[in-house]
């Protein structure tokens, strides 16, 4: 199975690496979203197994986007894994109850988003 990842980011040397990284998995079913707008525009294509949510984005952060999709049909099922430069447990806990399901810290580390890649596929297929 190949699944299916949705990139919310609008800087493009992370959009670059995250693209890297995940290609590196083997995830090459990959869209990308710079902003809250072309998120809504990408969930409308389909289901994302994964969603990798930058948590400072233009206009509506991705906290606030993500507590917004969450009740997506679309999305429901979908794995949203914040990615962020801010990592404290105040900063996890934000991000946990806005709904997202993992937390990856910037700047990101191959090892530690395989991982967290590995634990929500796992999690999403029991």
């Amino acid at each position: 199975m190949n699944p299916r990842a949705l990139i919310v980011e609008d800087n493009k040397t992370n959009v670059r690496l995250l693209l890297a990284l995940l290609k590196g998995k083997g995830i090459t079913d990959i869209e990308v979203a710079e902003d809250a707008n072309q998120a809504f525009e990408a969930l409308q294509t389909g289901f994302f197994d994964l969603i990798f949510m930058d948590i400072q984005l233009p206009w509506t952060d991705g906290l606030q986007l993500t507590t917004a999709i969450r009740d997506h049909p679309l999305v429901r099922e979908s794995k949203i894994i914040a990615v962020t430069a801010f990592s404290t447990p105040e900063d996890r806990r934000k991000a946990d109850s806005a709904g997202c399901d993992a937390f990856v810290p910037k700047p990101v580390r191959r090892e530690e988003l395989y991982k967290i890649i590995d634990e929500q596929l796992a999690a999403r297929n029991n």
